[in-house]
């Protein structure tokens, strides 16, 4: 079996079906819950309607983009931008046909794995990077955005049979497991690689996957020379990568605050971001594929307050999904099978390992 893995299994058509029936059946309940096609009558569509939405769909593309230049710096510009694009679609459509905690992160390890002058330890560096960023980016934000706005302003009294206590309890104790992850991976990658290559070796200590114990020794193997090589950036190299991490957050949020200034009362957009914050949090947990079902409920909950009636708020949270959530589950499909033929053809040709200095 090829070192990737059964890659393909990842990008099936039969993998859609569970999403794409609880998707459709959250977004029939609530965008036909209480409809009343008079709720529309309230939309002030003017031009500064218009270039909201506009922007909102550029946000789409930015977040995007900042992803893959992200993904080319940590690999040392090793990926093109086209391939880097790819890579990150397909990230995407994983984590869109995953549960919010498990996310893509297998994937992107048989995707970056499969790519020419990147081997399996280079590829876990690098997934780990792009986890270690991420999480950055909240454990900062938070404290960033509570300058602006209080307890009250983001957590809602209640959604549904969620206290407002127990809703800031949960965040409170998701963003202390962040911030401990942020720390972990902090010193796993620059500090410590060798923790989490001993940490993986012990499960080889396991009877029935003793017989890995030579393949898990060279990832570990290539992992602490990859580690070593982000150790020795310097300060502008993780500045981008950091910096593309930021924007395509950014994008990620300012796609929710042009909704609804398009669409509702977007003005308040401090506390609009850090509502998201809340929200985000609460969607790592949810069982169901990219947290189907469960994003539109907490969108009415949390950002109801700023439409006119239900129906809008339903309409908008559909919207949101239809624009961040839905592309990514069919541009999955369409860009699979681009990504896999140009990567079998180099897969033919023979690997050059770029060699780290130890």
């Amino acid at each position: 079996m090829s070192k990737t893995g059964n890659i393909s299994d990842y990008f099936t058509g039969k993998r859609l079906v569970i999403p794409i029936l609880i998707g459709l059946v959250a977004a029939a309940y609530f965008f036909f819950q209480d409809f009343d096609i008079q709720a529309y009558n309230s939309i002030n569509w003017t031009i500064t309607t218009s270039i909201w939405l506009g922007v909102a769909v550029l946000s789409i593309f930015t977040r995007l983009a900042c992803y893959a230049y992200r993904l080319i710096v940590l690999s040392n510009y090793e990926l093109s931008w086209p391939r880097a694009i790819q890579i990150i679609v397909l990230w995407e459509f994983s984590s869109a046909i995953s549960p919010g905690i498990v996310g893509g992160t297998a994937a992107a390890l048989l995707l970056l794995a499969r790519e020419k002058n990147i081997n399996s330890g280079k590829g876990t560096a690098i997934v780990l990077a792009t986890s270690f960023l991420d999480v950055l980016f909240y454990v900062l934000a938070v404290p960033f955005i509570a300058l602006w706005v209080t307890r009250s302003d983001v957590i809602p009294a209640r959604i549904g049979y969620l206290a407002e206590a127990m809703i800031w309890q949960y965040f409170v104790a998701i963003y202390f497991v962040f911030l401990g992850w942020t720390i972990l991976l902090g010193i796993g990658i620059f500090l410590k690689p060798s923790i989490i290559s001993r940490i993986a070796l012990l499960f080889t200590r396991i009877p029935f996957l003793s017989r890995y114990t030579d393949k898990v020794k060279n990832w570990s193997d290539n992992l602490l020379q990859a580690a070593e090589a982000f150790r020795k950036e310097n300060f502008w190299h993780w500045t981008k990568a950091f910096s593309g991490t930021t924007i395509a957050w950014f994008s990620r949020f300012i796609l929710v605050n042009c909704l609804i200034l398009a669409l509702g009362d977007g003005t308040a957009i401090a506390e609009i971001f850090g509502k998201q914050l809340v929200m985000w949090a609460a969607l790592m947990i949810p069982a169901t594929p990219g947290a189907a079902g469960m994003a539109e409920w907490l969108f009415s909950g949390f950002m109801s307050e700023y439409f006119v009636n239900t129906q809008l708020t339903n309409t908008t949270a559909f919207v949101w999904r239809l624009m961040s959530y839905w592309p990514y589950l069919f541009a999955g499909l369409i860009v699979f099978p681009i990504w896999y033929k140009a990567s079998a053809v180099e897969e033919q040709a023979p690997k050059k390992i770029k060699q780290y200095p130890g």
